[in-house]
């Protein structure tokens, strides 16, 4: 009777053990990206391939304050996950987008911006969390 489930468990842990290593392998997949913006200084910051939303966001402020030239009041835009993102700016503002390929990010991000007082907007940075 002993051996009968000593058998039971290991076969319920052999069916179990792929399921558990595809839940772990999705979860490290997942690369974070993220956008910020300083209206003071039209600064921008992006970041991409990281662990988490929260470390992609303040990475894009970081880089974005860094290039604020002192003005340090970066703000995030957006995040995304396993995507491309851009972000633009234009007189009025700046505006970010998300697709599955930089071209789809930039047109997003474009019509974004277009909705701003001021126009001529212009793709600052783009990239992929892929």
């Amino acid at each position: 009777m002993l051996q009968k489930l000593f058998s039971k468990c290991i076969v319920v842990t052999v069916l179990a053990l792929p399921v558990m290593l595809c839940a772990q392998t999705a979860q490290a997949q997942d690369s974070h990206g993220a956008t910020a913006y300083s209206p003071t200084s039209d600064a921008t910051g992006i970041s991409w391939n990281h662990a988490t939303e929260k470390a992609a966001l303040d990475a894009a402020v970081a880089a974005c304050n860094q290039q604020s030239e002192g003005a340090n009041d970066c703000k995030p835009l957006t995040s995304n996950t396993n995507n491309c993102g851009a972000i633009v700016v234009g007189k009025g503002g700046a505006g970010a987008g998300w697709g599955d390929n930089k071209r789809a990010a930039e047109a997003e991000a474009l019509a974004a911006c277009s909705e701003l007082p001021g126009g001529s907007c212009k793709v600052q940075l783009s990239v992929c969390n892929k």
